[in-house]
């Protein structure tokens, strides 16, 4: 895939939310994580990378099976949520995280620190990110074009952000 087929698919819309994460790309969260609770994968439908990755360390993940995100209740995503959403609907995703009142992380673009409702929702609930020192690739095809972050509430103190290493 080429660098301008990527930026075509990143944009708004429904063909930029096939970026599904790398297994090791869940490594440098899991510090920040209670290896004693359960986790909820909101988008495992599409892709298991997530889930695997949590597998492999031990942690303990329930995946979507299917269920619509938006249908989801408190109850529904156990300890907190961790994913990476599509991001043609990155707002409504952050708006229903926030409203379920669990913990959680999504894996977002760095671009999505701006964003009018976005900044309103961040600066009301408050927002932290774990920021890698580089890109990562989602294609293998080496070049990444765009940064990525966790994005996270309630794992971290409010409103600090963390550089981590992209592993490799």
């Amino acid at each position: 895939m080429s660098n301008l087929e990527m930026i075509k698919r990143t944009s708004r819309n429904a063909e930029s939310d096939e970026c599904y994460t790398p297994v090791n790309q869940v490594s440098p969260l899991l510090e920040y994580l209670d290896k004693g609770k359960t986790y909820y994968e909101a988008t495992s439908g599409k892709s298991s990378a997530i889930l695997d990755g949590f597998s492999e360390a031990g942690y303990n993940m329930v995946g979507s099976q299917g269920k619509d995100f938006f249908d989801c209740e408190p109850d529904d995503v156990y300890d907190g949520i961790i994913t990476n959403p599509p991001y043609s609907i990155k707002d409504k995703f952050i708006e229903h995280c926030y409203a379920l009142g669990k913990p959680f992380a999504l894996l977002l673009p760095v671009a999505s620190f701006q964003g009018a409702k976005r900044g309103r929702m961040f600066m009301e609930h408050g927002m932290s990110t774990l920021v890698y020192n580089n890109r990562v690739d989602f294609t293998g095809g080496g070049s990444p074009h765009f940064g990525v972050a966790w994005f996270i509430h309630g794992f971290l103190p409010p409103n600090t952000i963390y550089w981590v290493d992209n592993p490799k």
